[in-house]
């Protein structure tokens, strides 16, 4: 109950039991309401259907009546045969108003009675098809034959609102008179009776009673809440006071008590912090007096000299021990060591690189400091701290082997930012290129693209290398003075401890002289060195390509099989070095008769083959061996003389001639022999030597 009282944020509890109290207490009221309402409109729907029951049992025992047929009657179409309409002998007629029909017409009556009542007797299988039920009547109706009992509902809202109420209708005897041909049997329910009730008045006044119900719950529940919080609130003012009154007389006990123990412990706490501070630090700590005797030492400061107890080093002579003439080696250590000036003439001293001995006579290199201490402006002795500078030194050395390797490395070494700005070059890259580190530090490598290089080249690196991995490839450069020349590169990012890429370092190699040799051998491999022509190596390599395509184009190419008429006699005549001429001349007016995109080789002595691969027919091939034929008919002019030759061509086409380079090849070849054979310079494909 108290802390209910003191916690504001716990009031809204008994708010919420009086919200559930007069929650409880509306629905409870509301519920009679619906109830009531619902119970007066079944009341007044079961009474009509009650009087409609009673007038449809008196029409079923007298079985109906007849009336003259007029405006208001009118023919019963669903008389039985037996039942026809009589004639009276005035003329006039009569017709059998059933009682199906006079309980209708009475229910029609009692309707106009009341405005918006209606009511009807309907069934499921209804002998007047007027009679259907619509879709609410058809559900209440399996109702009533799934069970004794009537079925209601409301339906609509506002002013439109009704209440439909259906009863059930039981067969007796003399409803059998019509309806037993359908099945029924008395105590049978066979229809109902259904009951329109316009009810938005009944609801409206039902509304208007949960109102004022709801408006005085709502003013009993405002008020409570407002009494229990103004409650609350004033038990909370006076609860607060003793305790306010309360909590000032313990915090004077406390700040007395407090400033007692503050004075006791003041001196605990400047030692427990001087310990602390000298014990966790992570340098080597010790203090002297004037006579170079140690006051203190942290447990890093023995543990880096070689000791195991404080009491080994407490009141003897650290420096001699440490840096003094015990060692003899230690070279700021003499008659103006730093040390001693700081505790014998209170100079402060930082001495980057050092040397101490340990308790085992091996140095340690060490950075130390020396802090004279005073006291009452009287010096008392010094503090020293001093790390182990083992690694670093290290470190050192091995980052100036790596700089000396790198600044003398065989191959260029450049060193950009992120961004790509150049950082550091190599002595090799300034050779390399011409270009003084001064005249690119800053700048971007592309100062030594040629523009040769392909652009996705550049794109792949880049993708490569921002992704953390190595790239690697070549490039085609510019040195400062014009030249061009090859590098091959490899690129990798340097990344920081966060995986964060910072710097890029490229090695590169001038691969120049590789490249020539390169396409020397190769040029040497598949050209032909006395004409230039491509040699049978590279022509078998060009053929197996455009076999490829023609297969896959399905276009057809020709092969061309040349062979020089009386070769043998101008070597003869002439020498060697004639012929040979001869065959570059006859090379040249090869090239002359062909396009570009045909091949010419020579495939060894005086043979020269032609690959033509854009033909519209297989016969285009002729044309081209008739204009080489032409073209070798004229005089050639070899040394100061005058030489004449001619040629035998064989011609074969793909694929009528050879679906393979090693077939087309052969009978190309067959082809040309067979021009030999007839009397040589002359032309014949393939297809013409097979018939012949």
């Amino acid at each position: 109950m108290k802390r209910l009282i003191l916690d504001r944020r716990l009031w809204p509890l008994p708010i919420a039991l009086w919200t559930a109290v007069v929650g409880i207490s509306f629905a409870w009221n509301v519920l009679d309401i619906d109830r009531d309402t619902e119970a007066l409109a079944t009341t007044r729907a079961h009474l009509m259907a009650e009087v409609l029951e009673s007038v449809r049992l008196w029409n079923a025992r007298h079985g109906g009546v007849y009336a003259p047929v007029s405006k208001g009657t009118l023919p019963n179409p669903h008389l039985q045969v037996p039942d026809r309409d009589l004639e009276l002998p005035s003329g006039k007629s009569l017709t059998l108003i059933n009682p199906a029909y006079m309980t209708r017409q009475i229910a029609e009556i009692l309707a106009e009675g009341v405005d918006g009542v209606r009511m009807d007797i309907t069934s499921l299988k209804p002998l007047n098809p007027d009679n259907k039920p619509d879709p609410w009547e058809a559900e209440a109706l399996k109702a009533l034959e799934r069970g004794p009992g009537s079925t209601a509902t409301f339906a609509g809202s506002g002013e439109g609102a009704i209440f439909r109420y259906m009863a059930p209708l039981v067969t007796e005897k003399p409803c059998l008179q019509c309806h037993e041909h359908q099945g029924y049997r008395v105590g049978d329910i066979r229809g109902g009776i259904s009951v329109t009730l316009p009810v938005g008045t009944l609801l409206s006044s039902s509304r208007m009673q949960r109102n004022r119900i709801a408006g005085t719950h709502g003013a009993v529940w405002l008020l409570l809440s407002v009494l229990t919080v103004a409650g609350l609130s004033r038990l909370r003012t006076q609860m607060l006071s003793l305790k306010k009154a309360k909590e000032d007389q313990q915090a004077l006990v406390l700040v007395r008590t407090r400033e007692l123990r503050e004075e006791i412990a003041e001196h605990e706490q400047t030692e427990n912090r001087l310990r602390l501070l000298l014990e966790s630090s992570g340098e080597g700590i010790y203090g002297v007096d004037t006579r170079g005797r140690c006051t203190f030492c942290n447990p890093i400061a023995l543990q880096l000299l070689g000791l195991e107890r404080s009491e080994q080093i407490i009141g003897r002579d650290v420096h001699e021990r440490v840096h003094g003439a015990w060692h003899g080696s230690a070279p700021d250590c003499g008659a103006d060591c730093p040390l001693k000036r700081a505790y014998q003439h209170g100079e402060a001293a930082h001495i980057e690189e050092g040397t101490f001995w340990t308790a085992h006579g091996r140095s340690l290199p060490v950075e130390y400091r020396a802090h004279p201490i005073h006291h009452n402006g009287e010096l008392v002795g010094a503090v020293v701290t001093f790390a182990d500078i083992s690694s670093r030194k290290a470190s050192e050395q091995q980052l100036r082997k790596l700089s000396q390797a790198v600044e003398h490395s065989p191959e260029s070494v450049i060193i950009t930012d992120a961004e790509g700005c150049i950082e550091y070059v190599n002595a090799h890259f300034q050779a390399s290129t011409g270009y003084a580190s001064e005249e690119v530090i800053g700048k971007n490598p592309r100062l030594l693209q040629s523009g040769e290089t392909p652009a996705e080249t550049y794109e792949a690196m880049w993708r490569t290398i921002t992704d953390g991995q190595v790239w690697h490839g070549e490039f085609r450069n510019r040195r400062k003075n014009g030249e061009l020349f090859w590098e091959e590169t490899s690129i990798a990012p340097i990344t920081d401890e966060t995986g964060r890429v910072t710097h890029f370092v490229g090695i590169n190699e001038d691969i120049t002289e590789r490249k020539r040799l390169e396409k020397q051998i190769w040029r040497q491999a598949n050209y032909d060195e006395l004409t230039g022509l491509v040699n049978r190596h590279l022509l078998l390599d060009r053929l197996e390509h455009r076999l490829h395509r023609a297969k896959r184009d399905q276009r057809c190419f020709a092969l061309l099989f040349i062979d020089l008429d009386g070769f043998k006699e101008v070597n003869d005549t002439l020498g060697h070095d004639a012929g040979d001429e001869l065959l570059r001349q006859v090379a040249n007016r090869l090239l002359n008769c062909v396009r570009e995109g045909d091949t010419v080789a020579r495939v060894g002595g005086d043979e020269f083959t032609v690959i033509l691969p854009r033909l519209h027919r297989p016969e285009a091939g002729v044309r081209v061996a008739e204009k080489i034929l032409a073209a070798l008919a004229h005089p050639f002019t070899i040394g100061g003389k005058t030489v004449s030759t001619s040629a035998s061509i064989g011609i074969a086409t793909y694929p009528d001639d050879g679906e393979d380079a090693a077939t087309l090849m052969k009978n190309a070849d067959r082809a040309m022999y067979a021009v030999k054979h007839r009397g040589r310079s002359g032309i014949m494909m393939f297809c013409e030597f097979g018939r012949n």
